[in-house]
């Protein structure tokens, strides 16, 4: 775990909240509320999903893989996780894009032969994060997207390995199993983490999130996403030609960066300036300070001149990087 600056504004400090120094240096077990669940069964749910995703879904049981579902124009309508066991197809999503997917998969399933069913509203997701994440889990390490079957407490549980922004794994079941499965973690030595902890992880690690980062109105390439979302030897998908032009023929009128800001915390939507030009605008803030800094992403204009001064708020701002 890193060293901290000191805060000159008193503001909470990422290193004196327990549940964000369990993520880097034990195991924090984080609630993910909302979570868009879809459960799919059938003929072929893996073919119906590659038919309609950016993204490949592998062959291999148990491998899964991160892909958005786009319109017709190449703009993203939900991004989402594909997670797979050896009697159905998981899929799992944002709050603000379960809507989305639900209506987008549920237009091909028919067709398809596939059962699609919310599991939104009867299961729930748990995050398990941190170094200490596997010991909990007896030895279980999995890859990005790799699943497995675990028990905690004497519930069987979805294991999904997760890779950014902590490396560790989400757990997926029945509410009330859940709800156990947490109370066992907690016992066992996990810290809990709110959600102000997960979210400063989330913003420091350069992590978009669909319905703050990643909207109905943005493109893949200008959220950084396409080497992780995107299968560009894949079949036709909705949105494929917008996306690939944008690719090999041009360049995002955006890209979104992360940020450090010296003034007071940012709000999502501060514009971010340079001069008197308006060269883009803040997208998620993180809640806790970093090593003595406010963290933020946002979009810069491909016109903004990352090496002159850019400011919001009442602070300036410094471009760490863009998002990749």
């Amino acid at each position: 775990m890193e060293e901290f600056r000191e805060n000159p504004r008193n503001a909470p400090r990422s290193n004196e909240n327990p549940g964000f120094v369990a993520l880097g240096e034990g195991a924090a077990v984080v609630e993910r509320p909302g979570r868009g669940l879809l459960r799919l069964t059938g003929k072929d749910p893996v073919g119906m999903l590659n038919a309609t995703l950016t993204n490949s879904v592998p062959a291999h049981p148990g491998r899964g893989a991160y892909a958005l579902l786009l319109n017709p124009k190449g703009r993203v309508q939900a991004d989402l996780r594909v997670l797979k066991n050896g009697e159905y197809v998981l899929v799992d999503t944002e709050p603000e894009g379960s809507a989305a997917a639900r209506e987008i998969l549920g237009r091909y399933a028919p067709f398809s032969r596939v059962k699609l069913e919310d599991l939104s509203e009867t299961w729930a997701a748990l995050g398990l994060y941190g170094p200490r994440a596997n010991e909990l889990l007896e030895g279980l390490a999995l890859d990005g997207h790799q699943t497995a079957e675990v028990e905690i407490g004497g519930e069987t549980l979805l294991a999904a390995g997760v890779a950014a922004p902590v490396p560790g794994h989400d757990l997926f079941g029945p509410l009330e199993a859940m709800a156990r499965a947490r109370e066992n973690l907690l016992e066992r030595g996990a810290v809990a983490a709110g959600p102000d902890a997960h979210e400063t992880a989330r913003v420091r690690a350069g992590v978009p999130r669909f319905g703050a980062d990643l909207t109905p109105e943005n493109f893949p390439g200008e959220a950084g996403v396409l080497d992780r979302a995107v299968d560009f030897t894949k079949g036709c998908y909705p949105g494929q030609e917008t996306v690939a032009r944008m690719r090999y023929r041009g360049h995002p009128n955006k890209t979104l960066h992360r940020i450090s800001h010296a003034g007071e915390r940012l709000a999502p939507g501060t514009p971010i300036l340079q001069g008197e030009k308006n060269v883009g605008a803040v997208t998620s803030v993180a809640p806790l300070p970093v090593d003595g800094e406010n963290l933020a992403l946002c979009y810069l204009s491909r016109n903004a001149d990352l090496d002159a001064p850019l400011v919001a708020g009442d602070g300036r701002v410094e471009v760490i990087g863009a998002v990749s």
